[in-house]
């Protein structure tokens, strides 16, 4: 960013004929450009999006994305993103691992930024679609789910999580979880497998078994290897298969213990700004 500054320069005190004679100068200045402001992510599986707000001044040339495993300590440059370009997506990270990531911006002369003070910090988790259980009653050996390692599992199992249940005389499915010291809250309709970010810190409704209603999305909390684990299921399609009854859906799984982050999407109050006065 260049700014036109001028310097009046006194040349010199020419006293000639009682006359006084000054210069002025005209030079440019070349200012370094704000960094990026409204850093935010999108957790994904083996993927973090990241967004930010485009730095508004006229010779902004690019973007520089800085990652770290803590939000302090050295940031490693990860991506050089070209102006207009506002977003990245990480693919080199690993699944419960949670990383933080900083900007900076540069101008066609090539001056860098400080790092923004504001963050984004994610944590990636494994997800998956189009699964299939059915009614525990017909076959106990392929009708439960692990969300843990995302296969179906015998029902009855110590690796079961969940389960269908099919009520006849109510015509009604049911999602069971499978230990007495698992959660399950129906967070209602949503249009989309991305409606719900966080899974709640308290406030369960402490039921094992909850209705299955096609297009409602489920938020789970489970106990694994002795610690908390947060998911969600969203059920797309509840159907008979042969006279069998069954419940087809997606889901995803935090396996970072503790975490209730699912999903976070654009404009959810996700990063963290942290202002400070200019120096």
């Amino acid at each position: 960013m260049r700014k036109l500054v001028i310097l009046g320069l006194l040349a010199g005190l020419i006293f000639v004929a009682g006359c006084e004679k000054t210069t002025t100068e005209y030079v440019y200045l070349d200012e370094y450009p704000p960094p990026p402001s409204g850093i935010t992510s999108v957790t994904a599986d083996e993927a973090v999006y990241i967004y930010w707000h485009p730095v508004e001044v006229d010779d902004i040339d690019g973007y520089l994305v800085y990652r770290n495993t803590s939000e302090t300590g050295t940031f490693t440059l990860k991506a050089d993103i070209s102006h207009p370009d506002t977003d990245w997506v990480d693919t080199e990270v690993i699944n419960g691992n949670t990383y933080y990531y900083r900007l900076s911006a540069y101008d066609e002369s090539g001056n860098e930024s400080d790092l923004s003070e504001a963050f984004a910090m994610d944590t990636p988790r494994p997800e998956g679609f189009d699964e299939v259980i059915y009614d525990y009653y017909y076959d106990p050996n392929h009708y439960g789910f692990d969300l843990y390692l995302g296969e179906v599992v015998r029902w009855d199992s110590e690796d079961c999580d969940i389960y269908l249940d099919y009520d006849v005389l109510l015509d009604a499915f049911f999602i069971n979880v499978r230990f007495e010291d698992y959660y399950i809250q129906d967070f209602g309709y949503a249009d989309d497998f991305d409606d719900v970010g966080y899974a709640p810190p308290d406030g369960w409704s402490g039921f094992n078994s909850i209705e299955a209603i096609e297009g409602h999305m489920y938020v789970l909390k489970l106990r694994h290897f002795g610690e908390w684990h947060y998911a969600r299921v969203w059920v797309t399609d509840l159907f008979f298969d042969y006279d069998v009854p069954a419940m087809e859906f997606a889901w995803a799984y935090q396996i970072d213990p503790g975490n209730r982050e699912l999903k976070i999407v654009p404009g959810m109050p996700k990063h963290v700004e942290t202002i400070v006065q200019d120096n």
